[in-house]
């Protein structure tokens, strides 16, 4: 037991020391041992987290490495046990942040990982591809256009190229780990993970839309997973819904259905929240984070401006809201009037 929780506080130093300058001393041959030890905590997380005496002893070494980290690194931040089920994300996630790493260790992260048996530490590890890491980041694609950043940033639909990037990244480990048993479970924690390790939600709502689309088709498990939990985190959703550009949420409606109803719903609640200033004569917020009209406006516009069948869906919606209030047609009585008039 004693050299598993040496092995533990080994790692999280390792994880440490990833996100830091020391990094940049670091040759392929160190970062494939890095995400050897990474795995290796993985399957300890998966094989003791859920044996009370073990994960007690598991806790109380965490605690003391984090401890001993924060007096060495400024900004340390603490890992948790559950963190422990994703360490070759967050030390993928930590390398590719870190401006130091020699181009040459980015290109390695594409190229190759040794794998291990299940359990064994990488002292016993061999030298078989694990096909499981494989298939999150031997994408020859991906590291084309990360290689490009240093040269040329352009953006597609209003998402930089390092959006882009990690959108298909983190599909990718949703559809690897997905394969894993308690895959929800496990997938849930790693989106927990990079949401609060994104950086605000604005970088974080750009980075699910690229994810969500990259290659979406109808059968897109991974796209579905990651709309059902954006539904049961409802201050994300509202972010991506209201800092992405209307251009960029017509095209997720476009692409996928799911986001097109949660999106339309959103707007309409956002319409149905405004209230009109008859001195002013233009329609307000009631209260300081809600949307103005101008801003719901310019949204349907853009899906409306789509053509079909988005056009066609949003006027017929419209309609029946416009009637069921009241089939007003003098301004300032019905926002779905006022709507209706400002698209025609």
């Amino acid at each position: 037991m004693e050299a598993i929780l040496k092995n533990l506080g080994n790692t999280v130093e390792v994880l440490a020391v990833s996100q830091t300058v020391f990094v940049n001393e670091w040759d392929n041959q160190t970062v494939v041992r890095a995400f050897q030890w990474a795995r290796y905590c993985e399957q300890v997380y998966t094989r003791f987290h859920t044996t009370p005496s073990i994960r007690a002893a598991l806790e109380t070494r965490l605690n003391q490495t984090n401890e001993r980290l924060a007096e060495t690194f400024s900004g340390y931040r603490f890992l948790t046990l559950s963190d422990l089920a994703q360490c070759q994300h967050r030390l993928f996630a930590g390398l590719l942040r870190n401006p130091v790493v020699p181009l040459s260790v980015i290109k390695s992260l594409f190229d190759k990982f040794p794998s291990f048996e299940d359990g064994g530490s990488p002292d016993e590890q061999s030298n078989e591809t694990d096909s499981d890491l494989i298939g999150f980041i031997r994408r020859r694609s991906a590291c084309d256009i990360l290689c490009s950043l240093a040269v040329e940033r352009k953006e597609s639909c209003g998402l930089s190229r390092a959006s882009q990037v990690q959108g298909k990244l983190l599909l990718q480990r949703i559809e690897a780990v997905q394969c894993r048993p308690d895959n929800d479970s496990y997938a849930r924690t790693l989106l927990d993970s990079f949401l609060q390790d994104s950086g605000g939600l604005g970088n974080f709502s750009e980075v699910i839309a690229a994810a969500l689309l990259s290659g979406y088709r109808e059968d897109a498990t991974a796209q579905d997973f990651l709309l059902n939990w954006l539904q049961g985190h409802r201050d994300v959703l509202h972010s991506m819904c209201q800092s992405l550009q209307p251009a960029l949420c017509t095209k997720l409606s476009q692409q996928c259905p799911t986001f097109k109803l949660i999106y339309w719903d959103s707007l309409k609640k956002w319409a149905s929240s405004l209230e009109y200033n008859v001195s002013d004569q233009v329609w307000v917020q009631k209260c300081s984070n809600a949307v103005s009209f101008k801003s719901v406006a310019d949204r349907v516009k853009s899906l409306w401006s789509s053509g079909s069948p988005l056009k066609e869906e949003m006027e017929k919606d419209l309609e029946v809201l416009k009637q069921t209030d009241g089939d007003f047609e003098v301004h300032g009585l019905s926002v779905w009037t006022d709507l209706l008039n400002y698209l025609k």
